[in-house]
């Protein structure tokens, strides 16, 4: 039992999951426990699980993709609001000046009839 073995060697005997593993080895998607038996890995089980118990690699990676595409999902609304944002504003500038320059078009001051000689 002192002796390591690399678990990743095609040759290597795996044990199924719910088994206990004489040489350590788990089947792919599964993880050992405290007592040496072979039980599915459930990366996304809950929200913190992942931390307390052993995981492979495979569940770290699986966790960083999500949080990854978590925060470009994140960024990409938040460039979406903000040109939402700017249209909005664009257009209601737009509005306010074309009404404002009807007003100047045709008020008194500026018709030539107004004007006292």
């Amino acid at each position: 039992m002192g002796q390591f073995v690399n678990c990743s060697l095609p040759g290597t005997e795996v044990t199924n999951c719910g088994k206990i593993s004489a040489n350590g080895c788990c089947a792919k998607g599964c993880v050992r426990n405290a007592i040496g038996r072979c039980v599915q890995e459930q990366c996304t089980g809950s929200w913190n699980g992942w931390l307390s118990r052993p995981v492979t690699m495979s569940c770290y990676f699986h966790w960083f993709l999500l949080i990854f595409a978590a925060l470009i999902f994140a960024l990409m609304l938040a460039l979406l609001s903000c040109n939402v944002a700017y249209e909005v504003r664009n257009c209601m500038r737009k509005r306010s000046q074309a009404r404002q320059s009807r007003y100047v078009h045709f008020s008194a001051s500026s018709s030539m009839s107004s004007s006292v000689v």
